[in-house]
């Protein structure tokens, strides 16, 4: 994973797939080390692995992944994103599902908790309406921490991008108040502006709208 997603995102084929885990190259290539005979010193080579110590990225420099919500661009922190997926259908709960959760959803087999990120910051979902002219754009955004998993759709998905803390620039007063509480700051990416988005409070309030 050295040039993908968890490296130095510089393989031309996340442009296409915007995730390693939808890449066939990257499926393959999992598929041909699960296969291949183990090396003599395999053992070694684990226990140097483990063993290694790891380095700490940077407090200055972090990377994110940005997507749009309505007419609206945001980021969340890269390490967030497990996969990015085609909408699925949302089977609703009912008495349970709401604006902010929408319902269950099937990832790879793996039935998912889904909720609306549009409907928790106070923005208008342009995605619900199929007939959009960017319909075709959207996606589902498959997110973890601390062991949850939390899935919500996305508009568009921009890709991965880098930015230093000294770029942070601080929150309008204009914004809307949903959006002052969960967004931390906003950077400028090419001619956009996307907000930081808190990934605590974001998913925390995803939690709370269970209940």
């Amino acid at each position: 994973m050295t040039i993908g997603i968890r490296g130095s995102r510089t393989c031309p084929e996340l442009a296409r797939h915007i995730h390693c885990r939808n890449c066939p190259r990257y499926e393959a290539a999992g598929r041909g080390l699960l296969d291949r005979a183990l090396p003599e010193d395999y053992l070694g080579d684990l226990t140097r692995m483990v063993a290694r110590q790891e380095t700490q990225e940077s407090g200055a420099h972090k990377a994110a992944m940005v997507f749009r919500l309505g007419a609206e661009w945001l980021a969340l922190p890269a390490a967030a994103f497990l996969e990015i997926n085609r909408p699925r259908p949302i089977r609703r709960v009912p008495h349970r599902s709401n604006a902010i959760f929408l319902g269950l959803v099937s990832i790879r087999g793996d039935i998912q908790l889904c909720f609306s990120a549009a409907g928790l910051l106070g923005i208008e979902d342009a995605g619900s309406n199929a007939a959009q002219p960017q319909a075709h754009l959207r996606r589902f955004c498959v997110t973890g921490m601390n062991g949850r998993k939390w899935v919500f759709p996305a508009d568009e998905v921009c890709g991965l991008c880098d930015y230093e803390d000294a770029a942070i620039q601080p929150v309008p007063v204009t914004v809307a108040r949903a959006m002052q509480t969960y967004t931390s700051g906003i950077i400028t990416i090419g001619s956009r502006q996307a907000g930081i988005i808190n990934e605590e409070l974001f998913f925390g309030a995803f939690d709370r709208s269970l209940t």
